[in-house]
Formats: structure tokens, sequence, C-alpha cells
């Protein structure tokens, strides 16, 4: 007989609530615990098994030599023990698929309650933004006494108490150090999705134009404005001040190994390439979250691992975060410019260091090719996805921006985020729907949140733990998707390079 599948075994989600991962997506309408899709999914193969034996009981009686209708079975001890285990297989293929019923009706319920909720969200974030759009310079003519009195009073007791202007919970950031969960709250991370999704309708509002056209072209209607529209508009508004302008960009191994260079018919000349060292293949989703490349603001931003032969090479591309918060363009391409570049989709300088580092590294446009990335590095992984430049063949994120960005068919595409972190909203509400599998959980869930970091739930060491908790997940896609990865990167160690992204001369 078959064997039956592996009981899931019920992980610590059970006792802490932070633990709890919540999956969705994937081509289908389930969200739940990705306890309860494993439990259907053993349900399902449980009841697969029950009939499998079903079929292989009927053919035990068809061995009867006896001519109908009086077959050999109707009697005995032999066939009441034959008839006793196929009623017994009736009853466990029956309530096995009764209760994976059960499990995938609820995880449907809750997915269509939860898309009704993002709905009717998303249907008041577009008439809230319009109306504010339209009221907006009523409200700021409103507010202006109030934030003048309120600015000279703060003046004023600064200079009476001598406190400095750092100091203190009348300050942002002594209030978010008093009030730490302020930016990390599930609700918080929730509006501000819609919130930066109703830009484009303020500015429609703001533009005088009727609400019916706010909602046609928006991301209900059209989808001719969004959140890439609204970042391409500030980078429009800021280039004449010197913001958010985008450079010329190169990339350099780290670290660096000058080697003699002989161009044909020229003389030798110094040049570069990458310092590489052996490395095991990533065996889960731990595994790539610990080599994303942690922020440094001297160190690398990618790493590329190579596996395979060197004529039909296979490639893991890691991609960090934002490390420069500056809105002027400096030398460091992980920036702020970046980030609002990548979001409004125009080239933004660490993709085309990404593009460019994995050229030089030896990538072929057939090669398959796995990126991962964290923070802005995920949307950029996400980006090269999409882009078509490269044969990706499958894609992982964590804390990305990245629910803009429609990835094609074929691509198994796993995004990580947590529910109370504020990076992945900037990125709005999702756009074209993808079957790509979103996994989510809330860090601080019953926990106190650090009141010395100000978005603890979006720390790369966060999401590592979480790529742990995903490890020992019995999910099935989850597992799925471990299983295509050990398919592209094989089971001997590779070679893993590090690469620096630099801005040179301006535009």
């Amino acid at each position: 007989m078959t064997g039956l599948p592996a009981t899931p075994a019920t992980p610590a989600a059970d006792e802490d609530p932070a633990a709890t991962l919540i999956v969705s997506g994937g081509g289908t309408t389930l969200v739940a615990t990705d306890v309860l899709l494993a439990e259907a999914s053993w349900l399902r193969a449980l009841q697969a098994d029950a009939e499998g034996w079903q079929a292989r009981l009927a053919g035990i009686r068809a061995l009867d030599s006896a001519p109908a209708p009086s077959p050999a079975w109707t009697g005995g001890e032999a066939a009441g023990c034959v008839f006793g285990v196929g009623r017994a297989i009736d009853r466990v293929a029956e309530h096995s698929r009764h209760l994976a019923d059960s499990l995938i009706a609820a995880a449907e319920g809750y997915g269509e309650a939860e898309r009704r909720s993002e709905r009717v969200a998303r249907a008041g974030g577009v008439w809230l933004g319009f109306t504010l759009g339209r009221l907006a310079p009523f409200l700021a003519l409103a507010a202006l006494p109030a934030l003048t009195s309120g600015a000279a009073g703060f003046l004023l007791g600064s200079l009476l108490t001598g406190a400095r202007p750092g100091d203190g919970p009348a300050t942002a950031a002594g209030w978010l150090r008093a009030n730490p969960r302020a930016l990390t709250d599930p609700v918080v991370v929730a509006a501000v999705r819609v919130l930066v999704s109703s830009v484009d309708d303020a500015a429609v509002g703001a533009a005088g134009l009727p609400y019916p056209v706010s909602a046609l072209l928006g991301d209900e209607g059209l989808g001719l404005l969004g959140v890439a529209t609204s970042a391409a508009g500030v980078r429009a508004l800021s280039r004449p001040l010197g913001l958010f302008r985008e450079t010329p960009v190169s990339v350099v191994p780290v670290p660096v190994v000058p080697v003699p260079v002989v161009p044909l018919g020229g003389p030798g000349v110094a040049g570069q390439r990458p310092a590489t060292r052996a490395t095991p293949p990533p065996a889960g989703f731990a595994d790539l979250a610990d080599r994303i490349p942690s922020v440094s603001e001297d160190g690398s931003q990618v790493r590329i691992e190579r596996y395979g032969s060197a004529e039909s090479p296979s490639w893991v591309v890691y991609i960090g975060g934002t490390v420069e918060w500056s809105p002027v363009a400096a030398e460091q391409p992980w920036d702020l410019t970046s980030d609002l570049s990548a979001v409004a989709d125009q080239d933004s300088g660490s993709y085309r260091a990404v593009v460019q580092a994995m050229r030089e590294a030896g990538v072929r446009p057939a090669d398959p090719v796995i990126p991962v990335g964290h923070s802005q590095g995920g949307l950029v992984a996400a980006q090269v996805a999409a882009s078509g430049e490269f044969n990706t063949v499958a894609v992982a994120t964590f804390g990305a921006p990245d629910g803009q960005i429609t990835l094609p068919p074929g691509v198994d595409a796993v995004t990580v985020e947590h529910s109370d972190d504020l990076i992945p909203a900037l990125g709005g509400t999702p756009g074209a729907e993808d079957d790509r599998l979103l996994v989510r959980r809330e860090v601080f869930a019953g926990r106190e949140v650090p009141p010395d970091q100000p978005l603890p739930a979006h720390a790369l060491t966060a999401y590592r733990a979480t790529g742990r908790l995903m490890d020992e997940s019995p999910e099935p896609r989850l597992q799925e998707f471990r299983a295509t990865m050990a398919t592209v990167v094989g089971a001997e160690p590779g070679q893993a390079s590090r690469w620096r992204g630099i801005r040179v001369a301006g535009e």
C-alpha cells in the first residue's frame, strides 16, 4: 500500500501568535494559516490514498473466478474481512473528504472576507483621496493659524525650559520613542497602504476633475493612474530642487583582486575580477534571507552565486536594502532616489547596478536565475523577474514594496511581508493578480515593541527569523518552492561573489 503522508507537526504558533504564518495567493483564493492549509493537504492525500485502496480491493474481488451472479465473496471469513476493510476504507475516505472540504471552505470564506474588506478600503481610499485633494486649499488655510501658533508655543516652551529640539515627547522622534507601536501596528500599516494608493486620487481632486474621472483612471478602473504615476510626479516636481535625480552607475567586485587584462592589439592593463569563494547551495528560505547583504555604507549590496557547470550554470542573486536616506543622490545608489525611481518604474540606479553586476558576473539571458531581495532589494528583485531580461525561474522577496509589480506567468514567486512592517505598504495595494504566494506574520503580536528602533518589524534579522519559520512549516507550496530551488541550484557547492554599486557623474 502507498504510505500515508506524514502528519504535519503543530509548530510553536499555537503558543506564540508571532510565529503564526498566514499564507494566501499562489493562484488560489485561500487565506489561512500554514498549518491549516497543510492539514487540508494531508487530508486530501489521505482521501486519495483511501480511494486508491478501494481500487485495489476491487482488483482483489475481480480475482474471483466464480461466475456471476454467485461470487465466492458472498460469505465466509475472508469475505467478511474484505467487506469490513472496504467499509472502513469508505469511512476513512468520506471523513477525510468532509474534513478537507470544511477546512478549504473556511479558508475560502476567510479569503473572501479579506478581499471584500480590501475592496471597501480601496474604494474608501479613492473617495477620501479625491475629497482631500478637492479640499486641500481650504484645509491648508484653516491649518495655517494653528500650525503657526503651535510652532511659536513650542519654541517659547523650549526657551523657557531649556529643552533641545531633539529631546522629549514634543518632537516627532520623542513621540515615537514614547509610542513605539505607532508605526508598528497592522491597522496603521493597512491604512498607509490605502493612503499611498490614493495619492493619485488626491491629485485628480486637486486638479478640479470630477470624482468619476478619478475612479475611472485609478487602480480600481483603467489603472492609468496609481502608485507609479504618483512617484513619477514626485520625481518631476523635485528635480528643479536637485532632489531624487538619477545618475549613471557602475559596479565593482568586492573585494577587488587585480589581474592582468590584455585587450586585442594593445598592451596589458590592470583589470579587476571578483574574488569568489565556495558556498553550499541554499537549502531554504532561512538561507536565502541570511545571504542577503546587510545594510552597510561601504560594503557590498549584491551577492551573486553560480552553480552548475561553466557550460550550463544557474544563479542566485541576493540584493540588499536601502542604505542612504538622503533625498539628494550621492555615491550610494541604494538610496531614496533609487527607492522613488523603482516605485515609479523608471530604471532606478540600484536596478541598473544589479543588472550590470549580473552581466559582469557572467549571467547570460538563458541561464536560470533566482533573484532574492529585502526592502528595496526585494523591489529590484521583482523588477528583474518582471523585466524579461533574464530567465527568472523563481523569485523571493522579503519586506519589499513590490505590490504593484506584475510577475510573468510561470515564475515561482514567494513574497514575505510582516503585517506590522510599514515599508511594504509604501508600494500601495497590490495591482494585477498573479500567482505569487504571499506569506505574512505579525512580528510583535503579543510582544513589546523596542522603543529605540523606528521600524523593528522591517529589520532583516526579523525576516531571517520568518525564513526559519517558513522552513519549519508543513505548508505544501512552501515545500514546493524549496524543491524548485533545489532543482535549480543542485546539490554541489557553488561560487559566490560580491558587488558594490557606485553612482558616477550626474545626468
